[in-house]
């Protein structure tokens, strides 16, 4: 399937399942907002999906709290199986017909699939509950299993991966179901560090700082810069008056979706905004607060 068509899918599966979708090319593809706010990246082959979209993929999500996933129908050596978690640049990866259980009826997949095979999540509270129950040391649990006692040690500590076969026969042996769901839907965390990409940028960001706010750069998206405070700020910076209208455009789509206020900031124009967006000149920042800046994003049309 040709991924025109694998969008389409996609958009289908969310918007009868009420989310508010917009489109966008580049780290991702379509932003879906219901209960979650979700960034989806579509791709056939999803090995053409690049670590550079994958850091501003985390970037985006890490500033608007959003679920990043990929969405393929395979690898340059294999078809993608529906219920499996495939991961790529620790994004997670799945089949439109998986996505379609985990939004449409919340079935949510089981097993991960990595170099050394299958692998699920057990619950480590229940492994280690249920093998005291069962009166069973480490050692003679690992025993039965066929594995080291380490293994079994390390999995009550924290939550890891398993083997699914040896996960399996934990199940058998204790007679208990310890295998968890995959919430790949979860919200990932993590810092990134970013830099801007030229000296507007630059310039940009350092006015935004001094006033109060945490700044991010991204690329690959309809906006160049994240300022957060209490509310968050997505703002494009331009330089090029031919680029505006149509940079405003997308961000005037983006922002409807993920119901955040915007700014442009530019270096000179006589617009007060631009396809709704409002407009600050840069040379305009430094006089003005942080909150006056949230004022003014709080004008974006959505």
């Amino acid at each position: 399937m040709l991924k025109e068509a694998v969008t389409r899918e996609v958009e289908k599966t969310l918007e009868n399942s009420g989310y508010t979708i917009c489109e966008y090319t580049g780290c991702f593809d379509v932003v879906a907002k219901k209960d979650k706010l979700l960034l989806l990246k579509i791709l056939q082959n999803i090995d053409s999906f690049s670590e550079e979209q994958a850091k501003n993929l985390k970037i985006i999500a890490n500033n608007l709290e959003a679920t990043a996933i990929l969405i393929g129908e395979n690898t340059t050596r294999e078809k993608l199986k529906d219920g499996i978690v495939y991961e790529r640049f620790e994004i997670p990866c799945i089949t439109p017909k998986t996505l379609d259980s985990l939004i449409a009826h919340e079935i949510f997949p089981k097993m991960y699939r990595d170099k050394g095979g299958l692998y699920v999540e057990i619950d480590s509270a229940v492994l280690k509950e249920t093998r005291e129950k069962k009166k069973l040391t480490q050692r003679e649990l690992a025993e039965m299993v066929g594995i080291n006692k380490k293994v079994i040690y390390e999995h009550e500590k924290k939550e890891l991966r398993m083997i699914l076969d040896i996960a399996q026969k934990l199940e058998g042996i204790l007679n208990k179901k310890m295998i968890k769901p995959v919430d790949v839907l979860a919200v990932s965390r993590g810092e990134i560090q970013t830099h801007p990409k030229d000296v507007l940028e630059k310039d940009v960001g350092s006015k935004l700082s001094k006033i109060g706010f945490k700044i991010d750069y991204v690329k690959q998206a309809p906006f160049d810069v994240f300022a957060k405070e209490k509310t968050m700020i997505v703002s494009d910076v331009e330089s090029n008056k031919r680029k505006m209208k149509k940079r405003a455009a997308e961000l005037r789509g983006f922002i409807h979706t993920v119901e955040k206020p915007a700014v442009m900031i530019t270096e000179e124009s006589k617009e007060e905004n631009v396809e709704g967006i409002p407009v600050i000149k840069r040379k305009d920042l430094k006089e003005l607060s942080s909150k006056e800046v949230v004022k003014i994003a709080k004008k974006a049309k959505k």
